[in-house]
């Protein structure tokens, strides 16, 4: 089980959230204790039972503060009702100042064993105990030490609470990215494959004509591989770069049919250990070299792929045919692939482009 799984489980699943709030708020009562064990004043000295008491009630206060903050004061800050903030948070600590002087008659003054402690190590506030309730609370209030102590104890559970939200929301702005892209990739291969699938079957049925049964099997058998291969659902990414490879030399056999006069190259070299690539990934660069290539004497497309151990290079160039020009389809695909460089490998790619007028270059570098 992977954090990212826990964490959504957390937030969806409520048996899984009360346990966790559970589990963290018996780990602040077992802090709590712990450290009034270690610790040199005079509260350790007063017998167990009493300290779990202290760190039990101190636990609860700690509680009675942190929720109405978390799921009542936080939401009015959000929605800037600045006014309620502020009487909520005034609230709070009034509550919880009357909390901590409700504690200690409950406590210290029904402990007589506490108190003689107290007269002997802590006399001043020894007498401090002594004065009426009223008195004291009003006490705490005035010397803000109460409101230092309960921020420096709240601090940890919202800060975690913090964390986990904004994790989750980051989270969620992932998935989204990536529903987007895919849906764009979904999008952008219905575009593309009933266009190069018309191509296909008109160069078929030309091999048909001219009784080149054979090259016209063998390209029905590519087609049907390639149309195979991108159908898949978006799921099985990332794919082995085995199959990405021979994806693209079936789309590259595929077009050359089509060309006359271009001449096509493509150059492989794998230097790299066994390695997963997004399904598709380079399809929008080798796609548009054939799409807007002159097919004319002298015309060539060239594609160089390179796997490193560390790097991907992959630069792809062709003639430029001046009557056309980057379509919609073809702009789509080109920030597709941006879209999805960013989510797969976010600042370790870089995407160039060189058009001379007469020959246009795309290059792609990955690092691994």
């Amino acid at each position: 089980m992977n954090f990212e799984y826990f964490i959504n489980r957390l937030h969806k699943e409520q048996r899984i959230r009360i346990s966790a709030h559970v589990l963290f708020w018996l780990g602040e009562l077992l802090l709590n204790w712990y450290s009034t064990t270690i610790s040199f004043n005079t509260y350790n000295k007063m017998g167990n039972r009493f300290i779990w008491q202290l760190a039990a009630v101190n636990t609860l206060n700690l509680m009675l503060v942190y929720y109405p903050l978390i799921y009542g004061l936080i939401p009015l800050l959000k929605a800037r009702q600045l006014l309620l903030s502020i009487i909520g948070i005034v609230f709070l600590i009034i509550t919880y100042s009357l909390a901590s002087v409700l504690s200690e008659n409950a406590i210290l003054l029904n402990c007589s064993h506490c108190m003689t402690l107290l007269k002997d190590n802590k006399d001043g506030y020894y007498h401090f105990l002594h004065r009426d309730w009223v008195n004291r609370f009003f006490a705490k209030l005035a010397s803000m030490g109460i409101l230092i102590s309960l921020v420096f104890s709240i601090s940890v559970p919202v800060a975690i609470k913090i964390a986990l939200s904004s994790f989750r929301q980051q989270l969620a702005a992932i998935q989204l990215a990536k529903e987007n892209i895919e849906l764009e990739f979904n999008f952008l291969k219905s575009q593309v494959n009933p266009h190069f699938l018309f191509n296909s079957l008109n160069n078929i049925y030309g091999l048909i004509l001219k009784k080149e049964t054979k090259v016209a099997a063998e390209t029905v058998a590519r087609l049907a591989e390639f149309m195979r291969y991108t159908l898949h659902s978006p799921e099985s990414d990332p794919m082995p770069v085995q199959k990405e490879i021979r994806l693209l030399e079936d789309y590259i056999d595929l077009e050359k049919i089509r060309l006359n006069h271009t001449t096509v190259h493509f150059n492989f070299t794998d230097d790299s250990e066994p390695l997963f690539l997004p399904s598709l990934l380079f399809m929008p660069l080798i796609e548009n070299a054939f799409k807007f290539s002159a097919d004319q004497r002298g015309a060539t497309i060239n594609i160089n792929l390179t796997l490193g151990v560390n790097t991907i290079k992959l630069a792809v160039s062709n003639t430029i045919d001046p009557d056309r020009q980057l379509n919609a389809a073809g702009r789509i695909g080109l920030q597709n692939l941006n879209k999805r460089l960013e989510l797969y490998y976010p600042s370790s790619h870089h995407y160039e482009v060189i058009d001379t007028g007469q020959l246009y270059t795309a290059k792609l570098k990955i690092n691994l």
